[in-house]
């Protein structure tokens, strides 16, 4: 039961449209193993889910994955990587998707109270909460030579609701944009 609540907050996060606000208030962030030479890279394939991953390995629904399998190809293409389907790749791609529920708290003191300005009384505050989705965007890089985790990519921010479709495929191609913005890093 708990995996098929992951499954579905997973889902969510495209189903929101990782909007992540139109991509402004988004953290994006990389690491990479200084160690590899980046510079052999060219081609690469997708990773396999596991057999038992479940019907979201990556944690979206089919259409979600198509789109962000999408943006990320034409990326990566765009950098002059190719995507095979036999041979040896250089490297292998992935990603995933995660939610967290937020609430952020906001106090503010609306007057003096009961006794006026003078009056010594208690002043008046008002706390209220604001409920948010954040999502986080993981790609990977793994070095098929090294077998290991060569390259880190991430977008994190809250998640914008009531997309259209064609708004969705925007924001996912923006924000895969700017995570492979530092793919491959530069020395």
């Amino acid at each position: 039961m708990k995996s098929v609540a992951r499954a579905s907050a997973f889902s969510l996060l495209l189903s929101l449209g990782f909007g992540l606000a139109g991509c402004s208030g988004v953290s994006y962030n990389s690491d990479y193993d200084p160690t590899i030479d980046f510079s052999g890279f060219q081609t690469y394939v997708w990773a396999s889910p596991p057999q038992d991953a479940g019907p979201n390995p990556r944690g979206v629904d089919q259409i979600s994955e198509r789109r962000m399998v999408s943006a990320v190809d034409a990326q990566l293409a765009e950098k002059g990587y190719r995507l095979i389907e036999y041979g040896e790749p250089d490297f292998v791609v992935n990603f995933i998707l995660t939610t967290q529920q937020k609430v952020d708290y906001t106090t503010y003191n609306s007057g003096w109270g009961y006794y006026g300005y003078y009056g010594g009384g208690v002043g008046v505050s008002h706390t209220t909460a604001r409920e948010w989705t954040e999502g986080t965007l993981l790609i990977d890089v793994i070095d098929v030579k090294e077998q290991d985790l060569a390259w880190r990519g991430w977008a994190n921010g809250a998640l914008s609701e009531n997309l259209t479709p064609e708004q969705k495929t925007q924001r996912v191609n923006e924000v895969v944009g700017k995570i492979l913005e530092k793919f491959p890093p530069q020395s």
